[in-house]
C-alpha cells in the first residue's frame, strides 16, 4: 500500500482516501483492504476454550462485552447469543469442561467451598449459549465491540457500504 496513509483516524481521512482511490491516485484494492481492517475492529476476537458436543455452547475467557441478543461472528456464520453464563474455574484443574461444570454448581449452591473457589486460584470463563452451531474446528469467535469504527469515525455503515459498492463496481 505504497503512498496510502498508515492510519485512517477520521471520517474525512476515510472520505478523502475514497476520493483518491476513485480518481486513481490510490489503488482501489488498498482502500478496500483498509476498510476491511477497520471493519475487523468492530469485533473482539476471543479464543475458544471449549465447545459443547452440539457446538451451540462456547466457552471463552471472561468477556464483559458479551450479552444476550447480540450476534457473534464465526466465519460466515453469525449466531445470536441466547444466554451468557460466567463461571469461576480452578486454575489447577486440567479438564476445563469439568471445572466449568463444578464452578456452575458451586455458584448455584452458594456454598462456602464455592465462595472459597472464587479466590486467587480461579479464573473466570464466559459460556455463550448460541442460537445455532458454530463451525467445526472453531478456534475463535467475534464478540461485537462496545464502540464500532463507524461510531469512532462518525460515519454510518450505509455510507461505508455505498463507498465500497462504488469501488467494487
Amino acid at each position: 500500500m505504497k503512498g496510502f496513509p498508515k492510519v485512517i483516524k477520521t471520517k474525512s481521512d476515510l472520505v478523502n482516501t475514497f476520493k483518491m482511490a476513485k480518481k486513481g491516485s490510490l489503488k482501489k484494492a488498498d482502500w478496500l483492504e483498509a476498510v476491511a481492517k477497520l471493519e475487523n475492529q468492530n469485533w473482539i476476537m476471543c479464543p475458544v476454550i471449549s465447545l459443547s458436543e452440539d457446538r451451540k455452547a462456547v466457552t471463552i475467557m471472561f468477556c464483559a462485552e458479551a450479552a444476550a441478543g447480540q450476534r457473534v461472528k464465526n466465519g460466515a456464520v453469525f449466531p445470536t447469543i441466547q444466554s451468557v453464563e460466567t463461571v469461576e474455574v480452578d486454575k489447577s484443574t486440567t479438564d476445563t469442561e469439568n471445572a466449568a461444570t463444578e464452578g456452575q454448581e458451586a455458584a448455584r449452591e452458594g456454598t462456602e467451598s464455592g465462595q472459597a473457589a472464587a479466590g486467587q486460584n480461579t479464573v473466570t470463563h464466559t459460556i455463550l449459549n448460541l442460537s445455532k452451531a458454530v463451525n467445526i474446528g472453531t478456534t475463535e469467535i467475534g464478540i461485537p465491540a462496545a464502540v464500532s469504527f463507524y461510531d469512532r469515525l462518525g460515519i454510518s455503515k450505509e455510507e461505508v457500504e455505498e463507498m465500497k459498492g462504488e469501488l467494487e463496481a
